[in-house]
């Protein structure tokens, strides 16, 4: 098996094709959207509420991880576990932990994660052991997070981080650090409070141990399976697709040679169909889109690959790639501007924003219009169908780590 492990780069796409652009102007006036931007700022990370009329932050909110229908924001403030109201910023609860936890980061840009598909269950985490050493235990809480309830708790000699957490709370997931290169993947029952014995193996080949760096992930809607990507200093990255209903996953392995040559092996991302049947690899700065057939769990496999004409990457950023809702088109982050790509054919049909480096992106839930979020934090409005800018503006928020919602006003 592959490995795996969470550090401090960051993600992007870079693919830049040759075509027509659009010209500024063009879509309708919208009925407003509001825009839930992930943020450093000179305090401390936060979620900024944008208008997309008035372009203006309405309010800030603490950087969390949402519940499934965004009804609840989860962040830490100390010892305690806060319950925030998205719509509002109200403060809905606050549950005191039996000590200072902190939630598990879902990317490597540091947008926090620790729930389970569905959003009903949270895992937050603690480490014991001295500044600046490998910890010497793990501590995590499974938390009913709609009950604001701890249900279980998890004590293990050792280095673990949270990986998954199945629908049901009975199954959860972690990466289990053997030394400075290699992790496995392990099982923890819930019910009995143990951690199996078997490793975690990819069924393709029975390999345990695993190498690499966590990029960022995606669960089925079904819930059923995450997929991950990852990306080694001299081999091929891969995308780990783990079964969360038993111990096994598959590594589907992606063309390229490893980030010691460059930050091109860096730049992955990973978008999925609303049903759940395709899953795309793409990376801009080698110009590469993989699709994967991901509609029976118990075998998902890599269908297509396809290379497109590129420049030279050069601005990196996060989760730089939507799918519009019927599955037809790609948008991700060129080495300037975005670019859409027919997933039928697997070729770059139109392009925008050619003088921009693009961080993030998000969709309208209609899927009409598309957000682009600069790495300098500016955002533009742009047309789906057209590839039409017709807004630009920065709220002048921080530096930008995501995009994370855009919501109907």
């Amino acid at each position: 098996m592959k490995s795996m492990r969470v550090a401090g780069a960051l993600v992007c796409l870079g693919i830049l094709a040759a075509g027509c652009g659009p010209t500024d102007g063009g879509p309708p006036a919208t009925a407003g959207y509001k825009l839930y931007e992930a943020v450093s700022s000179s305090n401390s990370p936060l979620v900024s509420v944008i208008d997309s009329r008035s372009h203006a932050s309405e309010r800030s909110l603490p950087l969390g991880v949402p519940s499934g229908d965004w009804k609840h924001l989860y962040s830490i403030a100390g010892s305690s576990l806060v319950d925030t109201d998205p719509q509002t910023g109200t403060r809905l609860n606050t549950m005191q932990l039996p000590g200072v936890f902190q939630l598990p980061p879902a990317t490597i840009t540091g947008v926090p994660g620790g729930t389970s598909p569905d959003g009903r269950w949270l895992i937050v985490e603690s480490y014991e052991g001295s500044p600046n050493s490998v910890p010497t235990a793990t501590h995590m809480l499974l938390i009913d997070a709609a009950a604001s309830k701890v249900t279980d708790r998890v004590n293990l000699k050792g280095y673990f981080h949270f990986d998954a957490v199945s629908n049901d709370g009975l199954r959860l997931y972690l990466i289990q650090y053997l030394n400075g290169k290699e992790y496995y993947v392990r099982l923890f029952n819930i019910n009995g409070n143990t951690l199996d014995d078997n490793i975690v193996v990819d069924k393709s080949d029975g390999n345990q141990a695993m190498t690499g760096l966590r990029l960022s992930g995606v669960a089925s809607p079904d819930g059923h399976m995450l997929f991950s990507m990852y990306v080694r200093e001299n081999d091929n990255p891969f995308i780990h697709a783990l079964s969360l209903d038993g111990p096994f996953a598959f590594c589907l392995d992606l063309p390229g040679r490893g980030y010691s040559g460059g930050k091109a092996d860096m730049q992955w991302s990973l978008a999925m169909s609303s049903n759940g049947s395709r899953l795309y690899a793409v990376n801009g700065a080698t110009g590469t889109v993989a699709e994967v057939d991901t509609s029976n769990q118990f075998s998902p496999q890599i269908v297509r690959t396809a290379k497109i004409a590129i420049g030279n990457s050069a601005s990196t950023g996060a989760g730089a790639t939507v799918i519009s809702p019927d599955g037809k088109t790609l948008v991700t982050a060129g080495s300037s501007g975005i670019v859409w790509v027919d997933t039928a054919s697997l070729t770059v049909r139109m392009e925008a924003l050619s003088e921009w480096h693009v961080w993030s992106l998000g969709l309208s839930p209609d899927g009409r219009l598309l957000y682009a979020v600069s790495d300098t934090g500016a955002i533009a409005e742009v047309s789906m169908a057209s590839g039409q800018v017709a807004n630009r503006f920065d709220p002048a928020q921080g530096q930008p780590m995501a995009l994370m919602r855009v919501a109907s006003s």
